[in-house]
């Protein structure tokens, strides 16, 4: 479970709207594979981390902000993915 107070402790999220922005991209954006993915995409700039470490950072139990900023990173690309899947479906 994530602590959206915790994490706007942490990484000193004051402002309301990046606290809205962050809020939707954990809540709705963010994939069930996020550990994996998040994983993979630090692996491949030869960063070794396990899955129990990833959920610690977004749950706000530790505070890394490689890891946070992945974990966004994959949650803006799924955002993407989403708002274009909707265009798609609204040209029709």
């Amino acid at each position: 479970m994530t602590n959206l107070n915790k994490l706007y402790a942490l990484y000193d999220i004051h402002d309301s709207k990046a606290q809205e922005s962050l809020k939707d991209l954990l809540l709705n954006h963010l994939p069930k594979e996020y550990t994996d993915k998040v994983i993979k995409k630090l692996s491949d700039q030869n960063i070794s981390i396990d899955s129990q470490t990833v959920r610690n950072t977004k749950a706000g139990l530790t505070k890394n902000i490689l890891i946070f900023n992945t974990i966004i990173e994959i949650a803006k690309e799924y955002q993407a993915l989403s708002e274009k899947l909707k265009n798609n479906l609204l040209k029709e």
